[in-house]
């Protein structure tokens, strides 16, 4: 079994995530620190954990008595402790949801964790990995395959429309420069612009994108490039259109292939952005780096739930 501990267990992100692990057939968590929250019932915090775990909120995590660390929570993990674990432990694997500040993570050998991407440096040894923003995951997923036969020639243009509780807590100007870093590591050649237009949404948690940019390929040639993700158990190629509820509660990315005006590519992209660069996206991460087949513990819908107006 795999032993988990959790820093910032009390936040949304901490949440998603400890519903999806309790159910992991080959997890075990062991501590969930939650600021504040010591000695109290996960269950009475999370929702939808009655009946799956009896284990209350930490005060620490002891890092000799588990093999993966997930960080939801930057505020809980600095630079200074991030150091110190590493001397302790230098084989944990640990696993970012949220980028801690001050930590260089490249001079810490941490992983952007894209597994479309990544997915072999995830797989041979990788001890740290970055969860990409949700964003940023489906923006890159619909154009990896693109960057990787070097046909990213002009700017790109997308638009998102997602729900405003996860418009708030993203900063798009910092979106723009993940995707754009991305896209050099991809394709270096390319040389163009990435720009984010949002609006908020009525969906609860799932978000669709639209993204637009010069392409001369015909329909068919589009959707010939994304075979690359044959072998791949998360993203998936379309010709027809799509929305948000087919992703709903899942780590799916779903990319339909379309043309706008002429010499245009146009992807609609759809993802549930609390797993698809979020907790699902991390517990994927966490399968490739223990060998695991990339569907454990994700291969059915994680549970989903709305707070009606009277438990706000």
């Amino acid at each position: 079994m795999i032993k988990v501990g959790i820093l910032g267990a009390e936040s949304p992100a901490g949440g998603e995530l400890i519903r999806i692990l309790a159910m992991h057939p080959e997890v075990e968590i062991l501590a969930a620190q939650g600021n504040g929250l010591e000695g109290i019932p996960l269950c009475r915090h999370h929702h939808g954990l009655i009946g799956e775990t009896g284990l209350s909120f930490t005060g620490a995590v002891d890092y000799s008595r588990i093999n993966v660390l997930f960080v939801c929570n930057p505020m809980s993990f600095g630079s200074a402790e991030y150091a110190q674990m590493r001397i302790v432990r230098p084989d944990l694997k640990v696993i970012l949801l949220k980028a801690p500040k001050g930590i260089d993570l490249e001079s810490h050998g941490v992983v952007y964790g894209l597994p479309e991407y990544n997915r072999k440096l995830l797989v041979r040894g990788a001890t740290g990995a970055m969860v990409p923003t949700p964003f940023a995951s489906m923006a890159l997923v619909a154009l990896f395959p693109f960057a990787n036969h070097l046909l990213l020639n002009g700017d790109i243009r997308i638009n998102v429309s997602a729900p405003k509780a996860i418009l708030d807590e993203t900063d798009l100007k910092a979106v723009e420069a993940e995707i754009l870093l991305r896209l050099k590591e991809m394709q270096r050649s390319f040389a163009g612009s990435v720009s984010i237009d949002a609006e908020a949404s009525t969906a609860r948690r799932s978000s669709l994108m639209e993204i637009r940019f010069s392409c001369g390929l015909t329909l068919g040639q589009m959707e010939g490039l994304y075979n690359v993700y044959d072998d791949h158990h998360f993203s998936f190629a379309t010709l027809s259109e799509v929305e948000v509820s087919e992703v709903a509660g899942t780590d799916k990315c779903v990319v339909s292939v379309g043309q706008g005006k002429e010499g245009e590519a146009l992807l609609r992209v759809v993802a549930d952005c609390r797993l698809r660069g979020g907790a699902g996206e991390a517990v994927h991460i966490m399968n490739l780096m223990f060998g695991l087949h990339e569907k454990t513990g994700l291969a059915l819908k994680a549970i989903d739930f709305t707070k009606t107006p009277s438990e706000n």
